[in-house]
């Protein structure tokens, strides 16, 4: 029993209006009389005025339309009859429509209909509860039941149908045909055709002796019946219908299959066997009988296309018979109804046979049938309603429409009663002749079951909609059946019909159908005059109406049908839908290409939708969402109809798609509706797409017809497809089941069903018989026969159709602008386009002519209405002027003219009007001033704009932590978090911005930088690696900004001093000649790109000229320049000027050669070399001026020295030529501004010089930077830096390919401190604290923040961004002592100590520049730097030094201070004073070598984002104790080389990075304020270059004995983590010679099966391993490795075997002493843990 039978029954009745116990009236007290008055007027018996409805779904909704109707119509109230409704929990979860219509409606008990609308006992209760005078019973449930009509006259409530003993005579199908053969109506063979009756008898209650002798009660008789009718035949349950309790059978194995299935259907129903007539027709003649005997029958309809006798499609009349014959089928109906004097509605089914003419009585339905409405259009009677008045007692001729539909007088509709009862007579129904139908009707069923599956029940929610696309035209005259379709509040569901066509449906928008439901929930019809135009009707009917949810429907199989040639013929048959389906004919599917971009977009959009949920979720719970929110690109997998498609998707805006297919890629656009749907542009067509997720897939609805996106499909797993009730299995657990046969049934929506196997195997059972189940649910196991036999989807390697773009395009160019604007947003905001094809289309269009004057026209239509005739016709009439010749490149837009309209318009206009206006024509106003500039200004406000968009969002992440950005913005936009989704994807698409901003940079920004200087200095301070690129472009920009005007304030600077005229020239003035010198001077001393600046070498004044090439020279040769040695002369092809410099400088000084020469350290250099340089406009003439610039510069140098005391140079001499004008090859080699291509050009200058075969020796520029050191490396990259006065060098050392760089520079410093007063990179009290620096601290402080600022732009280029980076600056100004002193200090040195004191204010000029710098360089790799300066002193510092500085960890650093003296082989050597340092001896221009051990381990471990441990020990440049050093440190090791647990740890002093375990450990001394006479601490830490820092059995038996010596002596312990837990060790020795057995040697991915060693690798390590031997037959050996052992310790589990010792080893310290753990970099595993639970008790302590 259920558990709606087991439970109490309560019933509640409330009234559907919401008010309770009928405190609300639902009728007005003068209805009561009127119902009254028209019975008794019609001649009833007894009134209605309430009426129970024990039925659901489409028939009471029916039902209580139709009486609505008819009470409006008669009384002029649509109330005036009360209707109440049975409601089931089930109706009440799945909002009925039918209990929101009633009146009232009951509660009744849930669960199959046997526990409701078919239980009498329960019906005749709600009866008597609601005290409704009738009942109706609809169809099916109990309507067919004759123990209802009896029980409830026996409580004397009127029953809307046949008594009992009639229904019990013609309801059963068992006793109409026994009753018909004695009407002597013809029937088909069947089971009871031998027995036979008298016609006296049809009016008592047929014998059951007589009765079961027609029927079949087992399996063996229905064989034995089937053999006697004949097969094919028909086992029918007598109490079914619907499609219910029939099967077809066509051989005996079938009987004894389907035979169960019909019992359980229709349980405790009589069987009978009835012969199958092929072929055949099924007719119908619906008949209404009064309680006097009269019989009408009211036309006929034609039920032939039917699936499994379920019809489908009916339609009435019938055209498939004669008319004669069809007036036999009535009269014959009505003398079977007559002879068990039926009473009601009654429906008279016949098989007709269109070969022969015969027809055959098939039964009689005792009740109104869901296809009524067929015969109430053609007939023009509300059966529903004539129900009711028979109910009454009114006898048939007294009703109104009756009376017309016989054409009687005094017909009509019920609104002519009044009349009617007065005048209208009798009249004989045997001699009557009915009016003809009015045209032809078709009707189809709307049923939740799935065509692709079978037909196969459905239930769940569902959405429903009915289009109409023309107005409401139809009016159906007299006639009371016109049904507008359910509504909701939310007008979601709209029904307004088509002419001709109208529905009705049992469930509303958001309602549902339950697993107790009957299949069909809805019926349409549809009229014409003709049956053509009755089928053309309901086609364009279908398919306005689309059906959402989680059930399938039939819609679309059904269109299918009526489209059929053989429907259209009338050549159809009951079989015939059957045989469409064995032929799996389908309905019809969109396009593939259709599917498949819908079914893409749509999974798209669920994952985008989805994935924006999930991130708010997050944000509204305070939690930080994850990174990356992926809503740009996606891959999505389709299975359709065996095909798998794999489309790549790539959104370019929030509805906008490109789909890539294999090699082809289409664009397609989506819009959400408000219903959820989707509304997809797709080659300049739209389409609306539904789609509803299922068991078995997505189902897509596109534009009214469907397809499945199908899941993989796991044939082990048998699952429900719907909700169902599992009946039985048909096959043993444990047993074979071979494909697509029957293994379980089950009851769909009140039918059996079987289950079919979709493969072969053995099946394990996992629901029990009995067991309702939900869809998805599993119901058996299935263990395959042949997994791999099993069809899976083959992909598809076809591609898109070609298909135009989503929506039309136009060519015009304001509409071209938009649209590539639009994509540069879409760019910005996070989606993706083609970067060069949106930058391309937005120049070519921002530079058009025609623009504005398009947009103008555009934004004016729009206006033009609005604005005042006076304004609108003064700016058409200067618009006209330009209009004509706007396509003329040279006609520029009159926006000036057009705002001066404008403005005088405004001008015009009081204040109070003023501002209405300036609302109105602000679109025109912001245009014209747009184009005040022209076409360049508005560019230019484009362009700002969009960077203006894309730094509104950068700028918050630029130096910040995202997740601290999203708690800020989730603070800020807490009721918009959708706000910050967007700004995310906008700043997850940073990739695509960087490249569109620099694409806008490089072609529009370029040529005029400082148009856009304030948002170019905004991108150049974006400070993260994403934007180093962006930021060192518009870094450039800025300094060709700053170039630009560095170079007209050169221009004007040096044109400045021609105060004199050319002729006073030569005038020696010395006035002049200061000036001259001071201006030159001042440039060759500013640290500023002076040299890029000078490029006026082609000026068209020789004067300035001259200058540039002069204050050129003198800058590049500063200090070697020899003074006044610089000359030019003009030659036919261009200037020439010649100079002579030296290699050192110490000639400089003002003293005598025996001053000099007791200098040790230096030797003067008499050696001079010259220098040439050449201007000419093409290289053409390169070989002829170069012979005269040699020729000039080395005769100037011998007339220098004409007695021959000094020899010139053989090498070294120096050649610069300068290429001036565009007419040159290097013209080819231009680029934006950036240096990417300055290698490419000197490479090319070359190549032409080669090729030009000029011999003269080339040597880089490089004096005084030391530039021959590098020689020794390979493939050295070039870069200089932005401002040129850095020079970076990157190279790759060997034999480890770490990239190092080189950055040289020479320091120029000017004379006063202008320039220094601002340090990138410092905050303003760093900055304001290196005022108390010295003049060279600051000058040497300035050039190292410019190389870090190149360093850091540079940071993003893999060719540049370096590992180990040295700097060396060379200071060209000598330097005073005074000048290495902050202003307010003085030296006083006594004779004898000048050289110490200066290596002491070195040695903390490194300590504070590094304080300052330091963290920053370690950061950027900056491991080096060194400084190379002059001290002019009259003392022993006299002289070349160099300070470098090691930058170990950022925050300690080693100074080491450097002489330059001679060795004794005349070389230059670095001498260390005071102190032993590395560099001592080494030649100053040795090659650099490449990077040590421990460099290479520190790099490593910065690699790790930690410190290498020997670092640590260091400490940072403080004032220390006199005679007592700050830290002493002495490391501690095992006292045995292999120690290990056990072994004591003893002192050692060595260098650093010797050690052979990956711990490492110092006893440690300091001296602190605390304690100044110090104090004693341990320390251990982790190597993370030993291994990658990982625990072996030796490092636990270190880190042990060094916790057991701290808590012996009691002394803190400090154990520095870095680590990354127990080491997962490699044997060597096997990993170098294994190889694999492949599963198909040719084909390696198909994977492998083992891997081995040859006999010859296993001979020879066979101890480091466990292994099987193998012989394949090719008589090859292999020994398949099982084990790796290895020949090393610490390679396995054993690696975790100290974790546990040394954990509680640390505890114990932790008790006996202090002890504190540091977690630098990482650290993993137990000690993660541990260090976790650590971290609370060391704070606390």
């Amino acid at each position: 029993m259920s558990e709606a039978q087991r439970r109490p029954m309560t019933v509640s009745v409330k009234p559907a209006n919401g008010y309770i116990n009928g405190a609300a009236p639902l009728r007005s007290p003068s209805i009561v009389p009127q119902v009254d008055e028209f019975c008794r007027a019609l001649g009833g018996k007894r009134p209605i005025h309430s009426i129970l409805i024990a039925n659901n779904g489409m028939a009471a909704v029916k039902f209580i339309r139709s009486i609505r109707t008819w009470a409006y119509e008669t009384f002029g109230t649509e109330k005036a009859i009360l209707l109440v409704a049975m409601a089931t929990p089930e109706d009440m979860r799945i909002n009925a429509e039918h209990i929101r219509i009633a009146d009232q409606f009951v509660e009744v008990p849930g669960g199959t209909n046997n526990n409701n609308y078919a239980n009498v006992q329960l019906i005749v209760e709600m009866a008597e509860i609601t005290r409704v005078d009738a009942v109706w019973p609809g169809w099916g449930h109990a309507s067919e039941n004759p123990a209802l009509p009896d029980a409830l006259g026996a409580k004397g409530i009127v029953f809307l149908g046949p008594p009992a003993a009639s229904m019990a005579a013609l309801g059963d199908k068992i006793g109409s045909s026994l009753i018909a053969q004695a009407a002597d109506v013809p029937t088909l063979p069947w089971s009871g055709s031998h027995v036979k009756i008298p016609p006296e008898s049809c009016l008592v209650t047929i014998p059951d002796a007589t009765y079961q002798d027609a029927c079949v009660h087992t399996t063996e008789e229905a064989i034995a019946s089937c053999r006697v009718v004949g097969y094919p035949a028909m086992i029918k349950a007598s109490w079914g219908g619907g499609g219910k309790g029939i099967r077809k059978v066509h051989n005996d194995d079938e009987v004894k299959a389907l035979f169960k299935q019909v019992q359980g259907e229709v349980p405790g129903s009589p069987i009978f066997i009835m012969k199958v007539a092929s072929q055949s027709r099924h007719l119908e003649v619906q008949l209404l009988c009064d309680q006097y005997g009269n019989v009408a029958a009211l036309h006929s309809r034609d039920c032939s296309v039917q699936r499994r006798h379920q019809k489908i499609i009916e339609e009435g009349p019938i055209t498939v018979a004669p008319l004669e014959t069809t007036k036999k089928l009535e009269q014959a109906a009505r003398r079977l109804a007559k002879s068990v004097n039926y009473v009601g509605a009654a429906t008279v089914e016949y098989l007709y046979s269109m070969e022969t003419g015969e027809y055959y009585f098939l039964e009689l339905n005792p009740r109104l049938q869901v296809e009524h409405p067929v015969t109430e259009w053609i007939a023009e009677i509300n059966l529903p309603a004539a129900q009711v008045a028979v109910g009454m007692g009114i006898p048939l001729w007294q009703i109104p429409e009756i009376r017309r539909f016989y054409g009687m007088e005094h017909g009509g509709g019920y609104d002519a009663w009044r009349k009617t009862s007065i005048v209208a007579t009798p009249f004989d129904f045997d001699k009557a002749e009915s009016t003809k139908p009015k045209g032809h009707c078709v009707a189809v069923r709307v049923t939740s079951e799935d065509p692709d599956d079978g037909f196969k029940p459905t239930s769940g929610r569902v959405q429903v909609r009915i289009y109409q696309t023309e107005k409401f035209g139809f009016c159906l005259i007299n006639c009371t059946l016109i049904f507008l379709f359910i509504m909701n509040s939310e007008q979601e569901l709209n029904f307004k019909s088509k002419p001709n066509v109208w529905a009705y449906f049992s469930v509303k928008s958001g309602g549902g159908i339950h697993e107790f439901s009957d299949s069909q929930f809805g019926h349409v019809f549809a009229f014409g005059e003709s049956r053509a135009l009755a089928i053309a009707n309901m086609v364009l009917g279908l398919k306005e109406i689309q059906i959402r949810g989680e059930i399938r429907t039939n819609v679309d199989y059904t269109i299918d049908l009526l489209h059929a040639l053989d429907y259209k013929e009338n050549k159809i048959h009951t079989g015939w839908l059957d045989s469409r389906i064995a032929m799996r004919v389908r309905a019809e599917r969109p396009p593939w290409y259709l599917s498949v971009v819908g079914g893409a977009l749509y999974k798209a959009s669920v994952s985008s939708a989805n994935t924006v949920s999930e991130y708010v979720g997050y944000l509204e719970k305070g939690q930080i969402p994850p990174k990356h929110i992926s809503l740009v690109n996606s891959q999505v997998s389709l299975n359709i109809e065996g095909s798998k498609y794999t489309i790549n998707m790539v959104r370019g805006g929030p509805g906008s798609y490109r789909l890539r297919m294999n090699d082809s890629e289409i664009e397609a656009e989506i819009h959400t509706l408000r219903d959820g749907g989707l509304l997809m542009q797709l080659d300049g067509n739209s389409h609306v797409i539904y789609a509803e997720e299922e068991a078995a897939g997505t189902r897509l609805l596109i534009d009214g017809r469907t397809c499945l996106l199908q899941n993989d499909h796991d044939p082990s797993k048998l699952v429900a497809e719907t909700p169902c009730k599992l009946l039985r299995y048909l096959v043993v657990d444990g047993s074979h089941v071979d494909a697509d046969t029957p293994y379980a049934e089950v009851e769909v929506m009140k039918m059996c069903m079987p289950l079919l196997s979709p493969a072969s195997g053995k099946i394990h059972f996992k629901m029990s018989e009995g067991q309702a189940m939900q869809a998805g649910e599993l119901i058996a196991r299935l263990d395959l026969d042949d997994p791999s036999a099993v069809r899976k989807a083959e992909p598809f390697n076809g591609s898109f159709p070609i298909l135009g773009p989503p929506t039309a395009i136009s060519g015009k160019v304001h509409q071209r602008c938009a649209a590539s604007l639009n994509a540069a947003r879409m760019i910005l905001a996070g989606y993706e386009h083609n970067i060069d094809e949106v930058v391309q289309s937005l120049l070519s269009c921002l530079d058009n002519p025609e623009l504005p004057f398009l947009q103008w026209q555009e934004c004016f239509a729009v206006l033009a209405n609005r604005l005042p005739k006076e304004l609108r016709d003064e700016l058409e009439t200067r618009y006209r002027e330009f209009e004509g010749i706007a396509n003329m490149q040279n006609v520029d837009f009159p926006a000036k003219i057009l705002r001066g309209v404008l403005e005088a318009h405004l001008n015009a206009y009081p204040e109070k009007e003023k501002a209405a206006q300036e609302r109105l024509i602000e679109p025109l106003m912001s245009l014209v001033k747009s184009y005040e500039r022209g076409r360049e200004g508005h560019a230019r406000i484009i362009v700002q704009g969009l960077f203006e968009e894309y730094l509104s969002v950068e700028e918050l992440f630029s130096d910040n932590i995202q997740a601290d950005v999203i708690e800020r913005l989730r603070l800020q936009y807490k009721k918009d978090l959708l706000k910050i989704v967007d700004i995310v994807l906008s700043h997850q698409g940073i990739k695509s911005k960087n490249k569109l901003i620099l694409r806008l940079l490089e072609q529009l920004v370029y040529p005029n930088p400082a148009a856009y200087r304030d948002q170019l200095i905004r991108f150049s301070t974006l400070n993260h690696t994403n934007y180093s690129e962006l930021a060192l472009k518009a870094s450039q920009l800025l300094e060709q900004t700053k170039l630009s005007e560095l170079r007209s304030s050169i221009a004007r600077s040096l044109s400045e001093l021609e105060m004199f005229t050319e002729d006073g020239e030569n005038m020696d003035t010395p006035k002049r000649k200061s000036a001259i010198n001071e201006r030159m001077e001042a440039l060759v001393n500013a640290p500023l790109a002076v040299e890029d600046a000078l490029c006026l070498f082609d000026h068209s004044d020789h004067t300035l000229q001259r200058r540039v090439v002069e204050t050129y020279v003198r800058r590049l040769y500063q200090p070697y320049l020899v003074q006044g040695s610089v000359r030019m002369q003009w030659h036919r092809f261009g200037l020439i000027a010649s100079w002579e410099f030296l290699d050192e400088h110490v000639e400089r000084k003002n003293r005598s050669e025996d001053e000099i020469s007791n200098e040790p350290s230096v030797e003067r250099r008499n050696e001079r070399k010259w220098g040439a340089m050449v201007v000419l406009k093409s290289l053409h003439f390169l070989p002829t001026v170069m012979t005269a610039a040699l020729r000039e510069a080395t005769h100037n140098l011998q007339a220098e020295i004409p007695d021959g005391s000094t020899r010139p140079a053989t090498s070294g001499n120096m050649m610069h030529i300068a290429l001036v004008g565009i007419n040159n090859p290097m013209s080819l080699l231009q680029d934006s501004g950036d240096e990417d291509q300055a290698q490419e050009r000197v490479n090319k200058l070359a190549k032409i010089l080669k090729e030009k075969e000029v011999s003269s020796s080339l040597s880089n520029a490089g004096v005084g930077l030391s530039a021959d050191k590098l020689k020794d490396y390979e493939n050295i990259r070039y870069t200089p830096s932005r401002d040129r006065q850095w020079h970076l060098y990157t190279v790759k050392d060997k034999p480890l390919p770490i990239q190092r760089m080189f950055l040289r520079t020479l320091v120029r410093q000017p004379v006063s401190n202008e320039g220094l007063t601002v340090y990138q990179g410092l905050d303003h009290g760093e900055t304001h604290s290196l005022w108390a620096l010295s003049f060279t601290a600051r000058s040497i402080l300035r050039s190292l923040m410019s190389a870090m600022e190149e360093v850091e732009l540079n940071a993003h280029n893999s060719t540049i961004k370096s590992d180990h980076a040295h700097m060396y600056l060379y200071i060209l100004r000598e330097q005073q002592i005074d000048d290495l002193l902050p202003y307010h200090k003085r030296l006083e040195l006594p004779d004898g100590h000048e050289e110490a004191a200066v290596e002491k204010i070195f040695y903390d000029l490194g300590h504070e520049i590094n304080a300052s710098v330091g963290v920053k360089m370690h950061r950027l790799g900056v491991c080096e730097w060194e400084v190379k300066l002059w001290i002019s002193s009259e003392g022993d510092a006299n002289g070349a030094w160099r300070v470098v500085v090691t930058n170990v960890t950022g925050h300690t650093c080693i100074v080491h201070v450097y002489r330059e003296v001679e060795n004794s082989s005349n070389e230059i050597v670095y001498s260390s004073i005071s102190r032993e340092a590395p560099l001592h001896g080494l030649l100053v221009n040795a090659q650099y070598k490449p990077l040590g051990v421990l460099e290479q381990k520190r790099l490593l471990a910065r690699k790790s984002n930690t410190t290498y441990c020997y670092d640590f020990p260091l400490h940072p440049g403080i004032n220390k104790p006199k005679d007592k050093p700050i830290l002493r440190v002495t490391e501690l090791v095992f006292a045995d080389k292999k120690g290990s647990w056990g072994t004591p740890l003893v002192s050692i002093e060595r260098q650093a990075a010797l050690n052979d375990v990956g711990m490492v450990a110092w006893r440690m001394e300091m001296s602190t304020p605390e304690f100044p006479s110090g104090r004693t601490v341990f320390i251990v830490s982790n190597d993370v270059t030993f291994k990658n820092g990982s625990f072996g059995p030796r490092e636990d038996a270190f880190f042990q004995a060094v916790t057991e010596v701290a808590c012996a002596q009691k002394l803190p312990l400090i154990y520095l983590a870095a680590n990354s837990g127990a080491r997962i060790g490699v044997a060597e020795e096997v990993k170098s010679c294994f190889r694999v057995g492949w599963s198909d040697e040719t084909n390696p991915e198909r994977g492998f099966q083992y891997v081995y060693l040859t006999a010859e690798d296993y001979a020879r390590i066979g101890t480091s391993v466990i292994a099987h031997e193998l012989k394949l037959p090719s008589g090859e050996t292999r020994w398949v490795i099982d084990t790796i052992v290895g020949k090393e310790d610490g390679l396995g589990v054993e690696n975790l075997t100290g974790s546990g010792a040394i954990a509680s080893a640390y505890s114990r310290a932790y008790n006996e002493t202090f002890t504190v753990t540091y977690v630098t970099g990482r650290t993993v595993g137990i000690w993660c843990l541990s260090c976790s639970s650590w971290y609370a008790v060391h704070t606390k302590t």
